[in-house]
C-alpha cells in the first residue's frame, strides 16, 4: 500500500503544485445559505494572499468590494484574454483544515488515508496515473483541486511568462508576441452568484478561458442548462394525539414528491448527454416542508419537459393530500454555453485546438454535467470555455490531482497563450 505523506515533507515539489498545496491549505468554503457576498469572507484570505503574491511578481492585482480580484499582465497585441478561476471550494465536503498530501511514484494500488482510502476500485481513473505523484488530501476533507488548480495554473503561468520574457530581453531579443492577460479570480462559483456581480465592462476582455476542468486534454464548450425548483408544501399541524382527519403532514406530502421523481433521472443513474432531475435539499416539519430540486439538461426541449414534469408532480401530490397546499417555484440559473461561445467568437475552440496540436495533445471536446463561471460569462456575451486542470472527483473526500497533470494543464495553457499571440502583429 503506498504511503501518501505530507507535501511538505516530499523534496523538490514542481512550483505549479507546491502552489495548488499551499493555496488548498486556505479555507475558502462557500455558503449557499448566507445572505452576504461572497457567502464567506474567508474567500478574501486567499484573495490577498494572491495580491500579495502577483505584487512580489511586479503586477498590480485588486480586490473590489465583492471580492473579485484582478490583474493585468499587459502584452503586445490588441487581444485581451481573461483567464478565470474560482476561489472557493464546495460546501459539499469538509474544507477547513486541508492537509494536501503526495504520493509519489504511484503504483495503482489502494492509498491509505486518514480519512478512508482512495481506491482504484471506486476511481477507476487512477490506474490511468501509474507513476504519476498523486496529490490528495489527507482523506477527511476535500482537497480543493477545484479550483485551486485553476488558480496555481493561473499564478504559475504569469510568474512564468514574466521570467521569459525578461530573459528574452537580458539576450537582447525581442519576446514574443502575445495578448494582454487579464487574470480574474471569483467568489462563490461553487453556489452558481460567481459572476452574479462582475463588472463585464470593467473586466475589459475579448474572450476568456476559465480553468476549472476535471481530468486532463479536455475542452468543455458545452454545459448542461440548469434550473432550481423549490417545492414548497404547506400541511395542516395540530397535536398528534388529536390529529386524526386533522393534521396534514408536510413531512409526508414533500416525501411523496421525492418518492415521485423519476429514478432514471436520478445524477446516480444517468452519465453522458442525459440530464438529471436532482433533491439535494429537504427542511421539513409537519406544517411546513421545502424541497430543493436540480433541473439539468443538455437540451432545451428536455429542459422544459423536466420544469413540466417537476410542476405536474408538484400539483399530482397536492391532489393526493387534501388539504395540503404545494406551490412550485423555478429559478433558472444557467443556459447551455456552446451556442454563446460559438456565436459570439469561435476562435475560442479553433485556437485551443490549435494550441494541443502545437502542444503534442489530442485535445476532446467533452460536456461538462455541471456549470462553470464560464457558463454565465458566455451568456453574457463574453465567450469562455472550459480548460482541463487535472483533477478527478471534485466536491469529495478523495479529490485528487496529480503533478504530472498540472504541468500537462500549464503546458496546454502556455501554448493557448502563444496562439493567441500569433494572430496578430505586435503593434
Amino acid at each position: 500500500m503506498p504511503a501518501a505523506r505530507p507535501w511538505r515533507e516530499i523534496p523538490d515539489v514542481p512550483s505549479v503544485a507546491e502552489k495548488l498545496c499551499r493555496y488548498a491549505e486556505v479555507w475558502t468554503t462557500s455558503d449557499p445559505s448566507s445572505k452576504t457576498f461572497p457567502s464567506t469572507e474567508r474567500q478574501r484570505d486567499l484573495g490577498r494572499l494572491l495580491i500579495d503574491e502577483l505584487a512580489t511578481l511586479g503586477l498590480e492585482a485588486f480586490e473590489d468590494e465583492w471580492g473579485y480580484v484582478t490583474a493585468t499582465l499587459p502584452g503586445t497585441t490588441p487581444t485581451v484574454v481573461a483567464l478565470v478561476a474560482h476561489l472557493d471550494t464546495s460546501p459539499d465536503a469538509p474544507g477547513e483544515n486541508v492537509r494536501p498530501h503526495i504520493v509519489p511514484d504511484y503504483d495503482g494500488s489502494v492509498v491509505d488515508l486518514e480519512g478512508g482510502n482512495l481506491d482504484p476500485a471506486r476511481q477507476p481513473m487512477l490506474m490511468d496515473h501509474i507513476g504519476h505523484d498523486l496529490i490528495t488530501s489527507d482523506g477527511t476533507t476535500l482537497l480543493g483541486s477545484d479550483d485551486k488548480a485553476g488558480v496555481a495554473l493561473a499564478m504559475q503561468l504569469v510568474e512564468d511568462l514574466i521570467a521569459l520574457e525578461a530573459d528574452a530581453v537580458e539576450r537582447g531579443e525581442r519576446p514574443a508576441p502575445r495578448p494582454t492577460l487579464r487574470i480574474l479570480f471569483t467568489p462563490d462559483e461553487e453556489i452558481g452568484k460567481g459572476t452574479d456581480r462582475l463588472d463585464l465592462e470593467a473586466l475589459g476582455a475579448d474572450v476568456a478561458y476559465t480553468l476549472d476542468g476535471a481530468g486532463v486534454d479536455v475542452l468543455n464548450v458545452e454545459t448542461f442548462n440548469a434550473a432550481e425548483a423549490t417545492v414548497t408544501v404547506e400541511g395542516v399541524g395540530v397535536h398528534p394525539g388529536y390529529a386524526k382527519g386533522v393534521m396534514v403532514n408536510a413531512t409526508r406530502v414533500a416525501a411523496a414528491f421525492v418518492a415521485a421523481l423519476p429514478p432514471d433521472q436520478a445524477p446516480e443513474t444517468t452519465d453522458g448527454r442525459a440530464g438529471y432531475l436532482h433533491p439535494h435539499t429537504l427542511e421539513s416539519g409537519a406544517e411546513r416542508a421545502t424541497v430543493r430540486v436540480l433541473l439539468r439538461d443538455f437540451e432545451d426541449a428536455g429542459m422544459d419537459a423536466k420544469r413540466e414534469l417537476v410542476r405536474a408532480l408538484g400539483a399530482a401530490v397536492e391532489a393526493d393530500h387534501p388539504g395540503s397546499r404545494v406551490t412550485v417555484e423555478i429559478a433558472e440559473s444557467y443556459r447551455n454555453m456552446r451556442s454563446y461561445v460559438e456565436d459570439v467568437d469561435s476562435r475560442v475552440i479553433s485556437h485551443a485546438l490549435e494550441a494541443a496540436e502545437a502542444a503534442g495533445i489530442d485535445l476532446e471536446f467533452e460536456p461538462v454535467r455541471g456549470g462553470t463561471d464560464g457558463a454565465r460569462l458566455s451568456e453574457k456575451g463574453l465567450p469562455c470555455p472550459n480548460v482541463f486542470t487535472g483533477g478527478h472527483d471534485f466536491h469529495s473526500r478523495f479529490e485528487w490531482n496529480t503533478v504530472q497533470n498540472l504541468e500537462r494543464a500549464l503546458r496546454f495553457v502556455h501554448a493557448l497563450v502563444r496562439r493567441w499571440g500569433a494572430e496578430q502583429p505586435p503593434s
